[in-house]
């Protein structure tokens, strides 16, 4: 296994505490053409913090907050109420539950788990479940014992002690950590050896089963791999309606495995590490949980944590061929195209708007906004500079999708001729 990098652990932890304190005030926009800007990362993250939550964001900025964000509520499970609303919710008497009102999500008291997860405040959970497992013949963690812990900074960690299925010798401890104000959580998984002689373990990886999101193609391979193929991208991500998640390597792995399989999906960031007697074995991954249901949110948040790549945001309104201000397309989606991203960015509107326009957070970079959906589309491109600290206002001009043209010698509606 590739030793972990520990600037990069540190520069992670300073994003995300980072992130955590620009959560703390919101302002009100100084107008400046068509860009609204911003001094200071802190405030960016304050006066955008609107955008971070829902499909439109908010109208107007969010009303001032305490000087430093809440902790991140740490407790668990009482009784038969679910903390999330959603078919597959699994959160039980016993589970955890960490909330920093950003995000939440619920550990299995059972096999440590993370098994729920959803926007704090929409609370629409899409998740099936993703679970420490190390590959065949060792299997999963299994007889879990739970601590808990709150630090002073806030922040939140739950930590899952078990041993793997297939050999008792093999001990798991797998650390769920949550800041205030981050919308990722960092899982941290320790493998030990009890062996008085060395063992290989097959997997440092996860079981994710992603539930009624829906998983996008391994990067880089389009239509996706067979089942039981194997590809590398980095991070595996997948679409619920109103959330979506990701999980990537939060150390210097630049690549995870991707293994397909009925129902399930097996994520591996290191295979047949040998640990010596005594010996052990580390890896930490990012779990995502993005504000809507499209991968602009993830591409957002990975860029920031991943790549300490601070975005900007992008408010968007929408007129006709005449100039008439048009409200925004319901369940259509705004594309953002660059030639450097192999997996598009796009932002999901709603189903239903109140305000005129549309926001969301965006990685920094130039863009060319496209609109599709229910018989619409953009009737131009409208190029952008999306820059780190900045509002970008852009305007898209939108019409009806022009209906295909009849092969030839096929009248419209008709067949072709014998």
């Amino acid at each position: 296994m590739p030793p972990g990098n520990n600037s990069k652990r540190l520069a992670l932890g300073t994003l995300l505490l980072g992130l955590a304190t620009g959560l703390t005030a919101c302002v009100e926009p100084i107008q400046s053409g068509g860009v609204v800007m911003y001094g200071g990362e802190g405030a960016r993250v304050a006066a955008m913090c609107r955008f971070r939550r829902g499909a439109e964001g908010k109208a107007g900025f969010c009303a001032p907050e305490p000087e430093a964000p809440a902790a991140v509520t740490l407790a668990r499970i009482e009784g038969d109420k679910k903390p999330f609303a959603g078919a597959l919710v699994e959160a039980k008497a016993g589970d955890v539950l960490l909330d920093n009102s950003a995000i939440a999500a619920v550990i299995s008291a059972s096999d440590g788990a993370l098994v729920d997860a959803a926007d704090s405040e929409i609370r629409e959970d899409a998740l099936g479940r993703v679970r420490t497992c190390l590959g065949a013949p060792l299997g999963c963690l299994t007889g879990v014992t739970m601590s808990l812990a709150q630090g002073r900074d806030g922040s939140a960690q739950v930590l899952a002690r078990g041993h793997a299925e297939g050999d008792p010798r093999v001990t798991i401890a797998t650390r769920y950590m949550l800041v205030p104000g981050a919308r990722v959580i960092l899982v941290s998984t320790l493998i030990a050896s009890k062996a008085d002689e060395p063992l290989v373990i097959p997997s440092l990886g996860d079981a994710v089963h992603w539930g009624s999101a829906e998983p996008l193609p391994a990067i880089g391979h389009e239509p996706p791999p067979a089942a039981a193929a194997t590809a590398e991208a980095p991070f595996a991500a997948a679409l619920g309606t109103s959330v979506a998640y990701a999980i990537a390597p939060a150390d210097d792995r630049p690549t995870l495995e991707i293994e397909g399989a009925a129902g399930a999906t097996s994520l591996r960031f290191g295979r047949n590490v040998t640990l010596p007697p005594g010996g052990s074995a580390r890896y930490e991954r990012l779990f995502v949980v993005a504000p809507r249901g499209d991968t602009l949110g993830v591409v957002t948040e990975l860029a920031l944590v991943r790549e300490a790549r601070v975005p900007g945001a992008i408010e968007l309104r929408f007129v006709d061929e005449a100039g008439k201000p048009l409200p925004p397309p319901a369940d259509a989606r705004v594309e953002l195209l660059s030639p450097r991203d192999t997996l598009v960015p796009f932002l999901r509107i709603g189903s239903s708007v109140a305000e005129a326009g549309v926001a969301a957070e965006a990685p920094p970079g130039a863009y060319e906004l496209d609109l599709r959906g229910k018989g619409l589309r953009a009737l131009a491109r409208v190029p952008i500079e999306v820059t780190s600290g900045e509002v970008t206002q852009a305007t898209i001009t939108v019409g009806a999708e022009a209906a295909p043209v009849p092969a030839k010698g096929v009248p419209e509606g008709g067949t072709p001729a014998p």
